[in-house]
């Protein structure tokens, strides 16, 4: 697992999604498949920065990070960058320092988190996927503020592909802004009215984005991850 630390926390809400829902029970392959994805998700987000930042990153911020699926493998793609963990789970923010990674606690109300400090690159992956609608634009702006200059926010949706091909929805299921909601998650021990299951247009996002002083939208691709989530990178310019 190319020095990885092997540790899977037995509150894992993720792991055991894996375990339960898309392994369907096989531990040994849902061990295989959280490592292993882990670490393609890192690859990925070293390439973004590459293709994006090619000045370099010096820092990281990993929001929503768990148990550190994706920033165990942040050493072997990113060596020398600073990598911080952020994460709404005392016991995941625990769990990571203790694996010499350094970590911070999220809060549930958006307008109340401050990040310690900016970042070169910052990755929410797959978090919007789970935002309401009213949560939706006030965490994209506070998490976009601990983006320094010249630095960039990587992030996924759900999107078009997802409900269309994935959840086999119409395209009419979108309200008139392009936002579609549905109660529950692979986090169920938090509220699903604040932590569910969305879907959004790029419009959606793209109006979000406008609103925001100096954030930049530079890309944006259809069922990027994973093959259903859409990618979105923001600089702030």
């Amino acid at each position: 697992m190319d020095g990885a630390f092997q540790d899977i926390h037995e509150r894992d809400l993720l792991f055991q999604y894996i375990h339960r829902i898309k392994i369907q029970g096989d531990y040994d392959k849902a061990v295989s498949d959280y490592f292993e994805d882990g670490k393609n998700c890192c690859r990925r987000f070293t390439q973004l920065c590459a293709e994006h930042k090619p000045e370099g990153v010096k820092t990281v911020l990993d929001f929503a990070s768990g148990y550190g699926r994706v920033a165990r493998h942040a050493a072997e793609f990113m060596p020398g960058v600073a990598w911080t963990c952020c994460d709404i789970h005392p016991e995941a923010v625990e769990f990571l320092r203790s694996h010499g990674l350094p970590a911070i606690l999220s809060t549930h109300d958006p307008q109340a988190w401050t990040a310690p400090q900016l970042y070169g690159a910052v990755l929410a992956l797959t978090f919007f996927s789970h935002m309401p609608d009213r949560s939706f634009g006030p965490r994209l702006r506070s998490i976009f503020d601990a983006v320094g200059p010249g630095g960039i926010m990587v992030f996924t949706t759900h999107g078009e592909v997802t409900l269309q091909e994935k959840w086999r929805l119409a395209r009419s299921c979108f309200d008139s802004r392009g936002f579609y909601w549905q109660l529950g998650s692979d986090q169920p021990d938090l509220d699903p009215l604040e932590y569910g299951t969305s879907a959004v247009t790029f419009g959606y996002v793209y109006a979000l984005v406008r609103d925001i002083p100096q954030a930049s939208l530079i890309r944006y691709q259809r069922g990027f991850w994973w093959g259903n989530q859409d990618l979105y990178v923001l600089r702030r310019e």
